[in-house]
């Protein structure tokens, strides 16, 4: 993959992400939070617009592998990979409808701080959310950066420089989240879809362009270049066939929905809206500028199939990653189209690993040293916060940045995917159902919310680590063993009904709800804050 650029494109691949660091760099110091602002999450007299905070809650959702291997996916597999799609966009209404509006009236500035007003919170269940926190966006963390170094190490000509590539852009990442806090990266996200947005139409104008705006036509194309004939435009090519295919899809679509409803980035910034009202005008922005990025990139998968069928093939596997270079090379031999989609895979990169070290440093440094180190909080208040919490947290951010980066260059040459389905179940099974029971059950209570959170868990990485993605197969992370018990590799379908279970069990068994006569405190059904 050493021939995606020219020299001259490259230099202009590099002049161009250089200066927009610099910039986002200047931006985070001059909209960042004050060393006084509350844990780096909100400032009240600097927050976002409401449209603003919508744009960038819309790029919180859009990591650099939904723009690499997302597309990727919808090159080689077609409908397995439309469906990856189709399950996050039903996450995003979701979370819009459930759970934007209430959390904003309720948490102050982590999810943790819902727990509290709603009656199932304590101590020990801020630190289990924090640790589960860190347990999502740590192997998100880790993607994110393999996945730029790869691109980066690649358009330079230099694979072996993947390890500098990764180490380099891990600092400066890093960096912009503790100087930046949630307005700085804010505005990093807003100007990353800015730019993103744009080239990522271009190149699906330029697909439909080539293929005469017929959709028909550039779907058969798809499925000639694909190799695969009609079963492109049919499911099973990724998840495969029989009874594991269907549990695979189904639990793929109904994992990824609950994985995009509580993401701890997401979840972050919709802390931060001001009012119900602009909670909605988030929504609308948001929504809106998911429903054109994920339409452009489907285009994008299908153009790159039909386009760059071939030389995906010859690269084998590993190159899902570079799809949307392939595709900019067939459309545009200059390297113009390339040099700016490039941009765009580093640009996301950038300011997907900058929102999600910030949401980590701040579950850190609040839920889980802070938590650790203060005595509990009144379960019907809000939790105060202050200089403390913001000096651990930018402490904690710096530290699981750097940290990130040490691991991304351990695990480089490991199946990405299966690093990326265990954030998925984990963010799925274990966080999503806690954060809907302490909204919408008033009987759910603190042994609920553990046994939710460990048991969902650990269930995740026991899945997991039993099928083909852990051994048994030469794509697994150990190839040479074989312990797989099952050969279902996407557990969503098991993993998240498991998690409300354990959150039903928990509660309707723990013994302080049975001495309280199965009445929760009046507090706990509290409307959310209406200001």
């Amino acid at each position: 993959m050493t021939t995606l650029l020219d020299p001259s494109s490259r230099s202009l691949v590099f002049a161009v992400f250089s200066v927009f660091v610099v910039i986002c760099l200047m931006l985070c110091i001059v909209t960042g939070a004050d060393e006084d602002d509350r844990a780096l999450v909100r400032s009240d007299s600097r927050r976002l617009r409401s449209w603003q905070q919508g744009i960038a809650m819309g790029g919180d959702t859009t990591t650099v592998a939904t723009v690499t291997v997302l597309v990727g996916m919808v090159a080689t597999t077609g409908f397995d990979g439309l469906g990856v799609m189709l399950g996050s966009l039903i996450g995003v209404m979701l979370l819009l409808v459930l759970i934007v509006e209430p959390l904003r009236g309720h948490a102050s500035l982590t999810a943790a701080d819902l727990l509290d007003a709603r009656g199932s919170g304590g101590t020990t269940v801020r630190v289990s959310w924090g640790v589960v926190t860190l347990l999502v966006c740590f192997p998100l963390l880790v993607v994110q950066l393999v996945v730029v170094g790869n691109v980066a190490a690649a358009l330079i000509g230099q694979p072996g420089a993947r390890t500098g590539c990764i180490v380099v852009i891990g600092c400066v990442m890093t960096a912009l989240a503790v100087s930046g806090g949630i307005r700085g990266t804010g505005v990093v996200m807003i100007a990353k879809s800015a730019i993103a947005l744009p080239v990522l139409v271009a190149a699906a104008v330029l697909v439909l362009h080539r293929f005469g705006w017929d959709p028909g036509r550039l779907l058969d194309a798809a499925a000639h270049g694909s190799r695969t004939g009609g079963a492109y435009l049919r499911p099973g090519g990724y998840t495969g066939e029989g009874w594991v295919g269907a549990v695979n899809r189904i639990g793929q679509t109904f994992g990824m929905t609950m994985a995009t409803l509580a993401m701890p980035a997401v979840l972050m910034r919709a802390i931060s809206t001001k009012s119900p009202r602009g909670a909605r005008t988030v929504g609308r922005w948001m929504l809106g500028e998911l429903t054109l990025l994920y339409g452009t990139l489907a285009v994008v998968g299908v153009g790159a199939a039909a386009l760059a069928g071939e030389a995906l093939r010859e690269a084998g596997p590993a190159a899902q990653v570079f799809t949307p270079l392939l595709l900019g090379r067939a459309l545009d031999s200059g390297g113009v189209l390339v040099a700016a989609l490039a941009c765009v895979l580093f640009l996301t990169a950038l300011a997907a690993v900058v929102d999600v070290t910030l949401a980590a440093g701040i579950a850190l440094g609040r839920d889980v040293l802070g938590a650790s180190a203060k005595p509990a909080a009144k379960p019907a208040g809000r939790r105060p916060a202050g200089t403390a919490d913001g000096a651990a947290s930018r402490w904690s951010a710096a530290l699981t940045g750097a940290l990130a980066a040490v691991v991304a260059v351990v695990v480089a040459d490991w199946n990405l995917v299966v690093v990326s389905t265990l954030w998925l179940a984990v963010c799925g099974a274990a966080l999503a159902p806690v954060l809907l029971y302490a909204l919408y059950w008033p009987g759910f209570t603190a042994r609920g919310a553990l046994w939710c959170l460990w048991g969902a868990t650990v269930l995740s990485v026991v899945a997991l680590a039993l099928s083909p993605y852990a051994s048994g197969t030469p794509g697994s992370i150990f190839p040479e063993h074989d312990f797989r018990i099952w050969d279902v590799t996407i557990p969503g379908l098991v993993t998240v009904p498991a998690g409300f279970l354990l959150g039903w069990l928990g509660s309707v068994t723990d013994p302080r709800r049975a001495a309280a006569g199965d009445a929760p405190d009046p507090e706990r059904r509290r409307e959310p804050d209406t200001v």
